[in-house]
């Protein structure tokens, strides 16, 4: 892994030193463990243990002993064995092999990376919810394909992503509850030159229990839920990122990353911001993705072991490891600096010009439908017209907008174009809620409805509206807090708010 994303405890948890000691503490734990059942002379297992606990393993003797052996376990033993007495050397490694050696320090690294994982998740599940609280308030428009859908707000987005992220820790968690089990039981997994009494004795003096059923590995069916979780944890946090390079960009952002006053978003433009961090996370998760792969397709392996699979967890564990906690860094760190602009999120809401509501706009005009002598479908295609209504450029602004689109044939037409529209108020004033209260509906381009159809809309909405208390129930589904107020049910399960 470059050393711009290697995480200290992930790089210490799998350096050679860590493992090479967690091949010594399995070493000892069934040293213990046959002394324990009176299978090994106490004083020869403690002569054993106090010598090469006094002993520092020499990792450069171990790496020649690993050239010319190519095989790193036994250069492991080798390096251990020589600074014991002759009589007590064979009872080092007794009985077993190298993978069970191997597999109880594999899968305590595999706890001790998931258990840092959890760690770095607590301060981003702290952020969250703070954001969540903090911006409770805060009105936006939410989307859906990209388009302008409904309000909510933007604290109810927080909360979405804070959910998002219990249920990956959740799904972690519940990976990381095989990694209680490991195997001593031999070249084939039928035990031999162990007992099983004495594997389990040594396992529960390493924190683990026995898995009936090894080869002569651990099933890596048992591991790769974990790799699965770890991933989903990195494509939430894309996820996340993602929505917020969508609504940093250039025009009217709603929020931007964390941008220090000496930073340089760009080498050439002086006035950029780019989203560094979020786009790092969006290379992140195809790294992990990389990852998952590699370690699922090593599920397999002939018949009782072979080797494929060893080079892929060298390298894939801990580099997912790096990357999972590279992403919730960086991710809190966007989150805690994020910069946001509540105005913008406000013009939003305005320029939609009322479509924000135009689901409520329908049910409504369903309701009366009969009443007013039209269909349920043409209630739908009145809240639609009229939507597309208000879209629509003011007549000043069409005009200049139409001699644009005939593309202008100079540079000084198309100069002309923009200093016309600069001086023109392009912005929409009316929405649908004025549009349809006031039986304003006209024919549109855009779609397929008569003059005919619009003026028996418009003497439909007229008949509708002349109740005055329809008036104040029309108004009420347009108001941002009528709007939102179910919002606090979704605080209150989430955050135990009871707002």
């Amino acid at each position: 892994m470059h050393e711009r994303y290697i995480g200290p405890v992930i790089a210490t948890t799998w350096s050679d030193e860590r493992k090479l000691l967690s091949w010594q503490d399995t070493e000892f734990a069934v040293l213990e463990s046959r002394s324990s059942l009176g299978e090994l002379d106490s004083e020869i297992q403690k002569r054993i243990e106090n010598k090469l606990r006094q002993t520092p393993i020499d990792i450069e003797h171990w790496k020649e002993l690993d050239r010319q052996l190519h095989h790193d376990l036994n250069a492991f033993v080798g390096e251990r064995i020589r600074h014991l007495q002759p009589e007590d050397q064979p009872f080092f490694h007794e009985g077993i092999t190298s993978y069970d050696t191997e597999e109880s320090a594999f899968v305590r690294m595999l706890k001790k990376s998931a258990e840092e994982v959890l760690k770095k998740a607590g301060p981003l599940k702290t952020t969250l919810a703070y954001m969540a609280r903090k911006y409770r308030y805060v009105p936006m428009m939410a989307r859906t394909h990209g388009q302008e859908a409904q309000l909510q707000s933007f604290g109810k987005r927080c909360l979405c992503w804070l959910r998002d992220l219990r249920v990956d820790i959740q799904t972690l968690e519940r990976a990381m509850e095989n990694l209680r089990f490991s195997k001593l039981s031999g070249a084939t997994g039928s035990y031999g030159g162990i007992t099983p009494a004495v594997e389990k004795k040594a396992l529960e003096l390493l924190g683990l229990e026995p898995f009936h059923g090894a080869t002569q590995i651990m099933p890596r069916e048992l591991y790769a839920p974990l790799a699965q979780a770890l991933c989903q944890l990195v494509c939430t946090i894309n996820k996340i990122a993602l929505a917020i390079r969508l609504g940093a960009r250039s025009g009217r952002p709603l929020y931007h990353e964390p941008f220090s006053k000496t930073q340089k978003g760009s080498s050439a433009m002086p006035h950029k911001k780019n989203t560094i961090l979020t786009e790092q996370l969006e290379g992140m998760e195809s790294m992990a993705k990389g990852y998952l792969f590699m370690i699922m397709d090593r599920i397999k392996t002939w018949e009782e072991r072979a080797i494929e699979q060893s080079c892929v967890e060298r390298v894939a564990w801990p580099d997912l490891f790096h990357v999972t906690i590279r992403c919730l860094t960086v991710i809190d760190k966007v989150l805690s600096g994020l910069v946001v602009y509540p105005d913008n999120m406000l013009l939003e809401i305005i320029e939609s010009c009322g479509c924000f509501a135009s689901n409520a706009a329908k049910e409504f005009l369903k309701t009366r439908a009969a009443g007013a002598g039209i269909s349920v479908e043409e209630a739908y295609r009145i809240v639609q017209i009229a939507s597309f209504n208000a879209q629509e450029p003011s007549e000043t602004t069409r005009s200049v907008r139409d001699d644009m689109n005939s593309s202008p044939s100079s540079w000084e037409k198309a100069k002309a174009g923009i200093r016309e529209l600069r001086e023109t108020d392009w912005r929409k004033t009316k929405s649908i809620q004025t549009i349809i209260e006031e039986a304003q509906l006209k024919p549109s381009d855009q779609l397929e409805a008569s003059e005919g159809d619009v003026g028996r809309w418009n003497a439909a909405l007229t008949t509708i509206f002349i109740p005055s208390d329809v008036h104040d129930e029309w108004a009420q589904l347009f108001d941002i807090e009528v709007l939102l107020r179910d919002e606090g049910t979704l605080f209150d399960k989430v955050l135990g708010d009871a707002d």
